[in-house]
């Protein structure tokens, strides 16, 4: 069900057996959120009219995306709430209250996206919960265009079965979570735009990782810590900007021998290509590596 083009103050109400609803553009809709305890699917944009989102009223959806909802406060630890079933989670340019978003409350995500959340921190646990399971249906968490964003749960991300995982334009944030090493799942991961980071992951990083992109993060330095070499299974390899500290690439032994494709660019202070660091590439079908001060041989 979709609501549409209200231009007059009036009450909102339906049935209990609505499954899905989506609310665009409204000033002037009353809504009551406790009418709405059957619906599963709720998308919300550009809207005044729900000030709040929590506690016990909507524990039956399984979507949940928010959008250009400034002023809405998300609260999903309210009175009344218990674990929520929601299996998406979207939340855009919206929930400027919103300082730390609490895990714990959706045991049954398979997809976290925030993006825009002006004053977002962190994403936390529960004080005594350490339970490395808790989000074991999370398949794919991205975060972008949050600058205020800086920390995850100090015991790392509980997604043992984490697939794919972005952050973007987030200016503040200076490490990954703990534990990355620990991920055995994941198979992407992509960062970008995060001038204050400055390591990857102290334990290195998820063993089965196909897919790293790593783009504009000024103070990230490149080294034989990031385990490269050790990740076998890593097929597409991207570094563009950043990793101030090269000026010679690839050191002898940095890369896996089973990478498919490898793009470098931009690396302010890369003067030379080191060809033996390429010899034993050999599934090596696409490379890429620029820069305007390169000499041309």
């Amino acid at each position: 069900m979709e609501v549409s083009e209200i231009s007059e103050p009036m009450e909102f109400s339906m049935g209990l057996n609505t499954n899905s609803l989506t609310i665009n553009e409204y000033d002037y809709l009353e809504f009551k959120p406790e009418e709405l305890t059957s619906v599963q699917h709720l998308y919300i944009n550009d809207t005044y009219c729900i000030k709040s989102f929590g506690g016990h009223a909507f524990t039956a959806l399984k979507t949940l995306c928010i959008q250009k909802c400034k002023e809405l406060e998300f609260l999903p630890h309210a009175e009344g709430a218990e674990q929520y079933a929601l299996d998406k989670l979207s939340i855009g340019s919206s929930c400027d209250s919103l300082i730390s978003l609490p895990l714990g409350f959706f045991p049954n995500l398979t997809r976290l996206c925030i993006w825009d959340c002006a004053n977002l921190e962190s994403l936390s646990m529960p004080e005594g919960i350490h339970n490395k399971d808790l989000l074991k249906s999370l398949k794919t968490l991205d975060i972008s265009d949050c600058p205020k964003f800086v920390s995850f749960p100090k015991r790392g991300l509980p997604t043992p079965n984490l697939i794919s995982i972005s952050f973007s334009n987030c200016k503040n944030l200076k490490e990954l979570p703990h534990e990355l090493h620990t991920l055995n799942s994941l198979k992407s991961m992509t960062i970008s735009d995060c001038p204050q980071l400055v390591s990857l992951s102290q334990g290195g990083l998820p063993p089965r990782l196909s897919t790293l992109s790593i783009t504009f993060c000024d103070k990230l330095m490149l080294g034989k810590e990031w385990g490269l070499h050790k990740l076998d299974c890593l097929r597409w390899l991207e570094i563009e900007g950043g990793c101030k500290n090269v000026y010679s690439f690839p050191d002898e032994n940095l890369l896996p021998s089973n990478l498919n494709s490898l793009r470098v660019t931009g690396l302010s202070n890369l003067k030379h290509v080191n060809c033996k660091g390429l010899q034993h590439l050999t599934a090596l079908k696409t490379l890429k590596i620029s820069h305007r001060f390169l000499p041309q041989d």
